[in-house]
């Protein structure tokens, strides 16, 4: 289907943590869904924690496969989960 111009058929909208924005949308697109960007909210997570966890979550998320990201949790879960239960449950 080409796109003509039209933006009738919006359906979902991925959005950064501007105020107000997810509600503009629903104005204007009652039937869209808003999410926030997971890069969006990695990174607001990321202001609650230090930098040495930081360095730790970068390697899952920056695994190149979904096996390699897992055995980066699972390193993760193993050294910090005495240090940080609410993140690496134990």
């Amino acid at each position: 289907m080409a796109f003509d111009g039209s933006f009738q058929d919006i359906r979902i909208a991925v959005v950064d943590r501007l105020k107000g924005f997810p509600e503009a949308i629903t104005a204007a697109f009652p039937e869209a869904m808003v999410r926030t960007s997971s890069l969006h909210l990695v990174r607001h997570s990321l202001n609650f924690c230090s930098w040495k966890v930081a360095a730790d979550l970068r390697r899952i998320y920056g695994a190149a496969t979904a096996e390699m990201a897992a055995a980066e949790r699972n390193a993760f879960e193993e050294k910090g989960a005495g240090k940080y239960p609410s993140i690496a449950p134990a």
